[in-house]
């Protein structure tokens, strides 16, 4: 602990205070606007990017027609599943519409086993490219 210097101005002590508290502010300020910049999603963005995870997961989708059997763990139900967040998201938000319609057709291609499908492949395609923006 430091006694103060009599001789020592009480001036250059309250910069020194000043300093501090400034630093602390600034220091309190950047850690806020990090943390405000990185925290999570909610809402329908957040519903709609967990689709756009789940419907990666069910990647790498099988070419032709499939059988039940021969479809990898889990597929079918990650399709269901971003259907169904991404059928959340655009129920909050319109600017989701896009993004639920596609992936309800590669849904519905899904469920036909018929992954050449055009149409399911162009939904496919077009929810990839939305999803890479979001």
């Amino acid at each position: 602990m430091r006694i103060r210097d009599p001789e020592e101005p009480v001036a250059a002590q309250r910069r020194l205070v000043l300093v501090g508290v400034a630093g602390f502010a600034v220091g309190a300020g950047l850690i806020g606007v990090l943390w405000a910049s990185t925290s999570a999603v909610d809402g329908p963005t957040a519903d709609a990017k967990a689709a756009c995870a789940a419907l990666a997961r069910a990647d790498p989708l099988p070419e032709g027609r499939v059988g039940r059997g021969t479809l990898g763990p889990g597929v079918l139900q990650h399709i269901m599943a971003a259907d169904a967040l991404a059928a959340a998201a655009a129920e909050v938000s319109s600017t989701y519409n896009d993004l639920a319609d596609h992936i309800d057709g590669v849904r519905r291609m899904a469920l036909s086993l018929n992954f050449a499908d055009p149409q399911g492949q162009r939904h496919l395609g077009q929810a990839r490219e939305l999803c890479a923006t979001i």
